[in-house]
């Protein structure tokens, strides 16, 4: 009995472990239930077996159900499958397998319940190179193979390249990797089935294929085509190295491969080599100067240079082999304001937006050559254009609040500056020139409100403590006004200004020592100016020491003789008049 019970057990765990191989696979709940049936069942006859107690005929019908018959009968299911499989594959009828969703109709059309893949995961900054002739050499490679198998391969063929064709790539990866399932000797089937991959986002997966491409057939005809698929697969993968070399070696084979020179001259690029790919993308543009792309390219590699001439004739050629494209008119009409030509950056914009009325970045950048120009109420008639046809455009909202503030318009300006903050609660310029304006005002409250607003969205940032530094300074808020200017200073210690605020602040507060310091920080910069030696030598009259003091007003007058009278009304001096010092140096 312990010999057959201990028979059973290792039977049982034989069938427990196919039925676990088979829940991997199918991960079908019946045979999660089979498998945890069975696992009681294992338990059970262990127990008995170590503790040598005898089980009773129903417990042991159960495990010899649940633990061998049903097991079994999944074995018997499966070897019933692969044997029909097998001879379903040796008839050759339906031998690819492309889902069940996704069976061939007539020849050359696309079952109408496939989907079409479109990669959305990564973005392809260069594509890969079809050879056109596939079909006819890969059926060159394949006419050995029986005639029924030649005429199912070749339907299945032109279906795979009708899908991929039409942006169906899931369905024509499915029907190369079943071929190849089949039969692994056509380079060509590789190539094509490595540029599948490829339009996936299998970049590992493509490289593999076109290296087995060479393995294959060391006398692959378009041996350049798989150089420069592998050269363009690296680039998006961001490996510019082994991207170089193969594009080389296409090259190598064909000095006329444009695409090669292409991602060449994308690579010097990229990699700072700019002059370097000029070179390329001129090659390349002598016998196609109508690409527009690589104008582009070439245009902006030339700003880069500062070659400004040859970029804007690029530029031009752009525009003039393209006019609905916005690209060129842009990059032309930046190219002209960075060298402060703004009436010919404005006919250029304008030139667009007759062409295309709706796009609103033609009016942005037209207001934005107004504005740099000065000619406020343009700028406001192209900014408010702009608005009009893209209201979450908070750049012209902060540039129109620029212009108000300008010419003195403050609710105006106020309004806009409100409208930043709304679409762009995180832009903290807005924040800093609604302060400046409410202060401007007199708005006080309103403008400490802005700041501290600001504040709480960027707690690290130097300017806005500067200015609410100011505004509690004008409000007598002196302690405040030092915290302020002292967190600024944590900020930015590198600015000389605040060092000068925080000085004023800490004097109103009597700590000279501290004032001392920080007007001395403010000196580091400012040597030239007569007023800080002025405001050093006043905390030094209040801490009644008349020689530093006396020093530092004869600095200030060696600077600007003109604070003389300042230094005859400042009543702090009142207590030094009758030094004669003091008299000879003021007279």
């Amino acid at each position: 009995m312990f010999i057959l019970t201990t028979f059973n057990a290792l039977l049982m765990i034989l069938l427990l472990s196919y039925v676990f191989y088979r829940l991997l696979k199918t991960k079908k709940a019946v045979t999660l239930v089979s498998f945890t049936i069975q696992l009681s069942a294992l338990t059970i006859v262990i127990l008995s077996l170590v503790n040598d107690v005898k089980i009773s005929n129903s417990v042991e019908i159960f495990y010899i159900a649940f633990g061998i018959a049903i097991p079994l009968c999944f074995i018997i299911q499966d070897y019933r499958l692969a044997i029909k499989g097998h001879r379903t594959i040796e008839r050759h009828q339906e031998y690819i397998t492309v889902e069940n969703k996704i069976m061939p109709q007539a020849e050359n059309s696309l079952p109408e319940s496939s989907s079409v893949s479109t990669p959305e995961t990564y973005q392809r900054v260069m594509d890969v190179l079809e050879n056109e002739d596939s079909v006819d050499d890969i059926i060159a490679e394949l006419n050995s193979l029986k005639d029924d198998l030649f005429f199912g391969i070749k339907k299945k063929l032109i279906q795979a390249v009708n899908g991929y064709s039409q942006g169906n790539y899931d369905f024509a990866y499915e029907i190369y990797k079943g071929m190849l399932d089949i039969t692994q000797t056509p380079g060509n089937l590789f190539f094509n089935y490595g540029n599948v991959c490829f339009k996936k986002g299998m970049f590992r997966e493509a490289v593999s294929c076109y290296r087995k491409v060479l393995e294959l057939n060391e006398q692959f005809e378009k041996k350049y085509l798989v150089y420069v698929n592998i050269g363009i697969t690296y680039f998006n993968m961001g490996k510019t190295e082994l991207a170089l070399e193969n594009f080389f070696k296409s090259l190598e084979l064909n000095p006329e491969c444009t695409n090669a020179k292409e991602g060449i001259g994308r690579i010097y690029t990229i990699t700072g080599r700019q002059a370097d790919a000029v070179m390329y993308y001129e090659d390349l543009l002598k016998n196609d100067d109508s690409n527009y792309e690589l104008s582009l390219s070439l245009g902006k590699l030339l700003v880069e240079l500062g070659n400004t001439e040859e970029a804007k004739v690029r530029f031009e050629t752009c525009i003039k082999n393209n006019p609905r494209q916005k690209e060129a008119y842009i990059f032309l009409g930046k190219l002209y304001m960075s060298i402060a030509q703004y009436s010919e950056a404005i006919k250029v914009f304008k030139t667009y937006i007759t062409i295309n009325d709706v796009d609103y970045v033609g009016h942005y950048n037209l207001a934005e050559c107004y504005f740099q120009n000065k000619e406020y109420k343009n700028a406001i008639t192209e900014y408010k254009q702009t608005i009009s046809r893209n209201q979450q455009n908070y750049e012209s909202y902060f540039k129109l609040g620029l212009i108000y503030d300008e010419t003195d318009e403050a609710e105006k300006a106020i309004d806009c500056y409100r409208a930043v903050i709304q679409i762009k609660p995180d832009f903290i310029d807005a924040y800093n020139n609604l302060g400046i304006v409410f202060a401007k005002c007199q708005r006080h409250v309103e403008s400490l409100a802005a700041y501290t607003a600001g504040i709480k969205v960027n707690p690290d940032n130097f300017r806005l403590y500067f200015n609410m530094g100011v505004v509690l300074f004008e409000l007598e808020r002196y302690e405040d006004s030092a915290d302020a200017f002292a967190r600024a200073v944590e900020l930015n210690p590198k600015d000389k200004d605040v060092y000068y605020y925080l000085g004023a602040s800490l004097t109103e507060l009597k700590q000279y020592d501290e004032a001392i310091k920080a007007y001395g920080k403010a000196l580091d910069d400012r040597m030239e100016e007569s007023e800080l030696y002025y405001n050093i030598a006043a905390v030094y009259a209040l801490m009644k020491k008349q020689d530093i003091a006396l020093d530092n007003l004869k600095k200030a007058i060696s600077k600007d003789s003109d604070i003389k009278e300042e230094i005859s009304r400042n009543s702090v001096f009142d207590y030094m008049r009758s030094n004669s010092d003091f008299i000879e140096l003021v007279s």
